[in-house]
């Protein structure tokens, strides 16, 4: 007896510990699948967020009408979701090559050259006039000391950059604002793109400014570069929506 301890002790502190190791094991268990779960419950959102295309939303006219429901058809037979969100325009590109969008849903040729992660899907969406709005009749594009952009759209600063043009540029959001400082005279000219300058007149009455062709230009689709292995299918769903009429039926759809 003494202070040795019995054997039905002995044999209570082996279940103790038996009984313990089971648990510790059980909650192990548990501990595993719900790690598991959750990582998988993860994969699964993540690849259900991976399957919307996310872009800005465009400024309202025909051409982004078109454009929207023309991507929305081909994303969808590829089994993508178009998501569209408000986004301040003249970011946008930049937000685009860091990828915090998708991509850009029209934009001109070689916009890639600024902005390296973009890349074009070559499937032209529609034809635009980039146009010079002035005061003066014979007017040439040198004779103008200062001109009015509508930021966010760098077609026009790249055409002034290839003409070599040394006035004054000045940036704004709406073509109402570029319109305004033209009229008081406080600019020289306004360089847009003809259908900005149509929905503007289409809700103001229209002044008598000189209109002067600069260029045409074609709008494309782009995405980022971790979306490049997307392009071969869009342009093989863009070009057959093509040869089937549809891509023509929005254009007429629209007014375009």
């Amino acid at each position: 007896m003494g202070n040795g301890v019995s054997p039905i002790a002995k044999q209570g502190s082996a279940t103790h510990k038996l009984w313990y190791s089971m648990l510790n094991s059980t909650l192990l268990q548990r501990t595993i699948l719900y790690v598991t779960s959750l990582w998988l419950l993860s994969a699964s959102v993540g690849a259900y967020a991976s399957s919307n295309m996310t872009f800005n939303k465009p400024v309202d006219t025909p051409q982004a009408r078109y454009v929207i429901e023309l991507m929305d058809l081909a994303y969808d037979q590829l089994g993508y979701q178009l998501e569209l969100i408000e986004f301040d325009q003249p970011q946008a590109l930049r937000a685009a090559d860091e990828g915090t969008l998708d991509g850009q849903l029209g934009r001109i040729a070689a916009i890639e050259s600024r902005y390296a992660n973009l890349v074009r899907v070559d499937f032209p969406l529609f034809k635009f006039e980039l146009i010079m709005l002035t005061r003066c009749a014979e007017c040439q594009l040198n004779d103008l000391n200062s001109v009015v952009l509508r930021s966010g759209y760098p077609v026009a600063e790249q055409y002034l950059d290839s003409q070599n043009y040394q006035g004054r540029r000045l940036s704004l959001k709406s073509v109402s604002a570029q319109l305004n400082l033209l009229a008081q005279r406080q600019v020289d000219g306004i360089a847009i793109l003809d259908f900005h300058l149509k929905q503007a007149f289409d809700s103001h009455s229209n002044p008598s400014y000189h209109r002067q062709h600069l260029n045409d230009y074609y709008s494309y689709h782009y995405v980022h570069k971790r979306h490049e292995a997307l392009i071969p299918e869009l342009l093989e769903v863009l070009n057959t929506l093509k040869q089937n009429g549809v891509v023509d039926y929005l254009k007429q759809k629209h007014g375009l």
